[in-house]
C-alpha cells in the first residue's frame, strides 16, 4: 500500500468545504491595532481569534527593533546556534527572560512548540515517566511521546485535578517524573491550580513544569501563571511562547543553569534548528522590555469579564474563568460550524475548536487589549441578536 493512499482517501475537509462551513484557514491581510478590527478574507471584522493579548504586535518600538535588527543581523541567523547561528541578540533575550522569569538561565528556540517538545523529550527516557495533564498542549504530548520512544512511560491525569495527579504517581511509585501543565489553558480560559498540582508533585519527588505560553504578559501583573501564584522561585521548569504577549514567534525554556546547559547539548530542537530569525528576536526582547516597565493587568482581562458574564446572562453556554479566554460551547459540530459562519456574517471572527483541541465542541474567543468598550458592546449587540439562533443546551 502506498503511503499516500491515506491521503487521497480523506474526505472529510471536502465535506465541510462542500457544506459551505470549512471555517479553517482563513487569509488574514493585514490588521487595525484599534479596537481589534482585521481584514479576513477580504473583510474587515472584529477579531476576537487572535493570542496578541497585550496589542504589541503592532506597537511602533517593536516594529521598529524588528527593521534595525534586519538591517544589524540580516533576516536569518543561517545556521543552528550550536554551530554558527548563536547572535548576541538570543543571549541578551535569555538573559532578560531569565531575570524577568526569576530564573538563574533561559534557552530559546525557533519556536513555542520546539521549546516544549525539546524539553519534555531531552529530560525523559529510559526508566522515567512523563504525566501530562489531559488537555495538555501537543507540544508537550509530542515531547512526551518521544520520551516513550527513547523507554520513558507516558500518563495522563485529569485535568487540573489534583487529586488524579496524586493517584498517578502513586501508580508511578518511586520513578522520576516529568509533571506538564498549562499555566493558562489555551482553550479552556481556566488558571492551573499549581500550588496543589506544585504541592502533589513535590510530595511524590516528582519535576513540575509549567508551559506559561499564555500566561506570559497576561497574568501575575504580566509575569504569568506562577507569579499569579506567588509561586516565584518554586517551579523548576518553565515553557513560554513568544507568539502571543511578547508579539512574536519563538520560545524558551527556563530553568536553572545547569538544567539549561544540559538541554543546550542534548535538546535536538535546539541544536538542530537554526537559531531565531533575528526580527523576531528584536521584536520578542522589545515586547518584554515593555511587559517589565509596565508591570499592571492588561486591560482584556476586564474587557474579557464583561463579555463572559454578559454571555452567561443571556444564556449562553460559558465556563467560569477569570483570563482573556472565553470557550463558548455547543452541543454538537453542526450548531459550532452554524454559529461560526453566523457570527462571521455578521463581522465577529472567532476560533471553531473540536475534539480533540477541546473537552467538546466550542468557539474560542479571545479578548486582547486592543478591544475597547466600544467593540465589546457591539460583539454582545451580534450576540444578543443571534441568541435564539445559537443558543443550545450542549450535550451531556
Amino acid at each position: 500500500m502506498n503511503v499516500l493512499e491515506k491521503c487521497y482517501a480523506y474526505t472529510r475537509a471536502d465535506e465541510v468545504r462542500a457544506a459551505d462551513f470549512y471555517p479553517y484557514y482563513p487569509i488574514f491581510d493585514g490588521a487595525d491595532q484599534d479596537g481589534g478590527v482585521a481584514r479576513v478574507d477580504g473583510r474587515s471584522m472584529t477579531n476576537l481569534g487572535s493570542g496578541d493579548y497585550r496589542s504589541f504586535t503592532h506597537h511602533p518600538q517593536v516594529r521598529q527593533a524588528a527593521r534595525e535588527a534586519i538591517d544589524h543581523w540580516g533576516t536569518s541567523a543561517t545556521d543552528s546556534r550550536l554551530l554558527s547561528g548563536n547572535l548576541a541578540l538570543h543571549e541578551q533575550l535569555e538573559g532578560e527572560l531569565a531575570d524577568f522569569y526569576g530564573a538563574e538561565a533561559a534557552l530559546v528556540y525557533s519556536a513555542g512548540y520546539l521549546a516544549n517538545l525539546g524539553a519534555v523529550s531531552a529530560l525523559a527516557g529510559r526508566g522515567e515517566a512523563v504525566v501530562l495533564d489531559q488537555q495538555a498542549h501537543a507540544s508537550l504530548i509530542d515531547g512526551a511521546q518521544l520520551a516513550r520512544a527513547q523507554g520513558a512511560a507516558m500518563k495522563f491525569f485529569s485535568r487540573n485535578d489534583a487529586s488524579s495527579l496524586h493517584r498517578t504517581l502513586t501508580e508511578l511509585s518511586t520513578t522520576p517524573t516529568l509533571v506538564c501543565v498549562s499555566g493558562l489553558h489555551s482553550m479552556e480560559g481556566d488558571i492551573a491550580a499549581l500550588p496543589d498540582l506544585l504541592q502533589i508533585a513535590d510530595h511524590h519527588g516528582a519535576t513540575l513544569l509549567v508551559d506559561d505560553a499564555h500566561g506570559l504578559g497576561v497574568l501575575g501583573r504580566g509575569r504569568g501563571s506562577i507569579a499569579h501564584h506567588a509561586l516565584d522561585g518554586q517551579i523548576p521548569l518553565t515553557t513560554v511562547s513568544f507568539s502571543k504577549s511578547l508579539a512574536s514567534q519563538g520560545g524558551a525554556v527556563l530553568a536553572d543553569r545547569k538544567v539549561i546547559d544540559f538541554l543546550r547539548h542534548t535538546s535536538r530542537p535546539a541544536m538542530f534548528s537554526a537559531g531565531l530569525a533575528p526580527a523576531s528576536t528584536a521584536a520578542a526582547l522589545t515586547a518584554l522590555r515593555l511587559l517589565t516597565n509596565q508591570p499592571t493587568a492588561p486591560r482584556a482581562l476586564a474587557l474579557a469579564a464583561r463579555l463572559r458574564t454578559a454571555l452567561a446572562e443571556m444564556g449562553y453556554s460559558v465556563p467560569t474563568g477569570s483570563g482573556p479566554v472565553i470557550p463558548v460551547r455547543f452541543a454538537d459540530e453542526y450548531m459550532l460550524l452554524l454559529s461560526h459562519r453566523m457570527l462571521t456574517n455578521h463581522g465577529i471572527y472567532s476560533n471553531p475548536i473540536l475534539p480533540p483541541g477541546a473537552e467538546g465542541p466550542q468557539l474560542r474567543l479571545i479578548v486582547t487589549d486592543a478591544h475597547t468598550d466600544e467593540s465589546i458592546t457591539a460583539c454582545l449587540e451580534v450576540f444578543a441578536h443571534l441568541r435564539d439562533d445559537l443558543v443550545e443546551t450542549p450535550s451531556a
